[in-house]
């Protein structure tokens, strides 16, 4: 076998794509690391993320319960955002040691919109 050859054969160039499952897409995966990366150097707080997340969330329910796209795909996304809320809340309040310091370096401009304990909406 060279080293060309893959496990099934010569490889003759082509190659089978598996589709990425909704929670597995590479743009789902940039988006959660830059947020977690973000929350570690402190320059976006947890809740805050939290909220964005929520916001999203209630968007989708909205759009399920006004029956504007059909429920199996939005049933997706929010299965999807779910996901990303609870990857999200796994994250210690102070996971890391700032050089900062206590999200110091972060000017609160507003009030957070979910309060200080965002939710992830739930179904009626």
């Amino acid at each position: 076998m060279s080293s060309a050859d893959g496990p099934r054969g010569p490889d003759d160039g082509q190659f089978e794509e598996t589709p990425l499952a909704p929670t597995q897409t590479v743009e789902l995966q940039l988006f959660e690391s830059l947020v977690h990366h973000l929350i570690e150097k402190g320059l976006l707080t947890k809740n805050d993320a939290l909220s964005v997340v929520q916001t999203v969330a209630e968007v989708k329910r909205g759009e399920l319960e006004a029956a504007e796209r059909p429920a199996r795909f939005v049933n997706k996304e929010l299965t999807t955002l779910e996901r990303l809320y609870s990857s999200l809340k796994l994250i210690t309040d102070r996971p890391f040691n700032s050089r900062v310091g206590d999200g110091g370096n972060i000017l609160q401009l507003r009030p957070p919109l979910h309060g200080d304990r965002p939710e992830f909406p739930k179904g009626d």
